[in-house]
C-alpha cells in the first residue's frame, strides 16, 4: 500500500500538468477574467481595479494601471485600464503571441463570447469587430487584422 501511493501521487500531477498544458489559448485567457466581464469593469475605481485585477502590475500612475498575463509557455497579453475623476473609462486588451493560430483562437473566442453577450453580432469592417449597446454607453472594438504576427488589441470604451 505505501508503495502504490508516490506513484498514485505522480500520476495524479502528471494528470492535472497535463489537462493544463492542453487548454487552448482563449480557455487560458478566459481563465483569467472573461472578456464580457471586463466590460463590468468600467467606472470602476483605480482602488477597486487595482484590488481586484490578477494579473502582474507593470506600470502604475494616477490615471493608468497596466498588468501583463503570461499565456502558454512564452506568450503574454496586457490589461491597460485609464481613468478620470469617474472611474475607468477605457480598457485595453494588447496580445502578443508566438504563433497566428493562438491569436486567432482568442480573436475567435471573444468574437463568440461577445455574439452571444447583449452586445449581439456587432459589425465587422476589414479586421476590425464593433459592438455597442442599446444605449450606446459602451462600445467594444476587437482588431485582429495583424493575427497573421500573432498580435490582437481589444479595446472597451464608456461613451460619453
Amino acid at each position: 500500500m505505501k508503495k502504490l501511493l508516490p506513484h498514485t501521487v505522480l500520476i495524479l500531477l502528471f494528470f492535472i500538468q497535463s489537462c493544463t498544458k492542453n487548454k487552448t489559448y482563449y480557455a487560458q485567457f478566459k481563465a483569467d477574467k472573461t472578456f464580457s466581464s471586463r466590460i463590468l469593469d468600467l467606472n470602476k475605481s483605480f482602488d477597486r481595479i487595482m484590488n481586484e485585477e490578477k494579473g502582474k502590475l507593470v506600470k502604475e500612475d494616477l490615471y493608468l494601471l497596466e498588468f501583463v498575463y503570461k499565456i502558454g509557455k512564452s506568450d503574454s497579453y496586457m490589461v491597460s485600464y485609464l481613468f478620470d475623476e469617474k472611474g475607468c473609462y477605457e480598457i485595453g486588451i494588447d496580445g502578443y503571441l508566438e504563433l497566428e493560430s493562438d491569436a486567432k483562437n482568442i480573436v475567435l473566442g471573444i468574437q463568440t463570447e461577445m455574439s452571444t453577450s447583449n452586445y449581439g453580432k456587432g459589425t465587422d469592417d476589414n479586421g476590425l469587430n464593433r459592438w455597442i449597446n442599446e444605449d450606446k454607453s459602451i462600445s467594444v472594438e476587437l482588431d485582429y487584422k495583424d493575427t497573421s504576427k500573432g498580435l490582437f488589441m481589444a479595446t472597451i470604451f464608456a461613451n460619453e
